[in-house]
């Protein structure tokens, strides 16, 4: 399968590029670092179109949900897939402390994610194909000084991203939420 994965070059894009690789697909990645941004949106579209699959990763202002909508309209009723890589804090409204710029960042992140996973919910409802799932990540090390104590480590995540959706080929999965817990489920 080809996929194309956006922000492959760091964090989860990089994880599953690595992973899926291993596995024999064809990966076109598309970063920023490599000259592709994904606020060209009509540039960046052109090369996912050949693509079988969709790993809209990568987050910069709403210029993912554009992305998602572009893509959409190409891949219209064709046999193709899209993983919107979200946010399991669209769960909940951000807390904002006056004055603090880090807050207003995480304000704004909060409205851009919910607003992909709207935009995916809507274009569901208007078409079988392609079919669009959203993925939330909770609690996910995807940066080195970040503190790890409550977070799973990147590569164990999407393996288990990828497992969840390998293992169950034959259903749909329209959303999830796949998070770290030191407890195990006894079954």
């Amino acid at each position: 399968m080809k996929i194309a994965i956006t922000g492959h070059k760091q964090g989860i894009g990089k994880e599953f590029t690595k992973q899926l690789s291993a596995r024999g697909h064809d990966i076109v990645g598309i970063s920023r670092s490599d000259g592709d941004n994904i606020r060209r949106t009509l540039h960046t579209a052109s090369l996912i179109e050949p693509c079988d699959m969709l790993i809209n990763n990568a987050q910069s202002a709403y210029a993912q949900t554009e992305l998602l909508y572009e893509v959409w309209q190409r891949w219209r009723n064709k046999k193709k897939y899209i993983w919107n890589i979200s946010s399991m804090m669209t769960e909940s409204p951000v807390n904002e402390v006056p004055d603090n710029h880090d807050d207003m960042i995480m304000t704004q992140y909060y409205s851009q994610k919910t607003t992909l996973e709207h935009a995916s919910r809507q274009l569901r409802y208007k078409a079988s194909w392609p079919m669009i799932s959203i993925i939330k990540p909770g609690g996910v090390a995807t940066q080195v000084n970040m503190n790890n104590s409550e977070k799973m480590e990147t590569h164990l995540w999407v393996k288990s991203v990828l497992e969840i959706f390998a293992n169950n080929d034959h259903i749909k999965i329209p959303e999830i939420t796949v998070g770290y817990s030191k407890q195990r489920i006894p079954i």
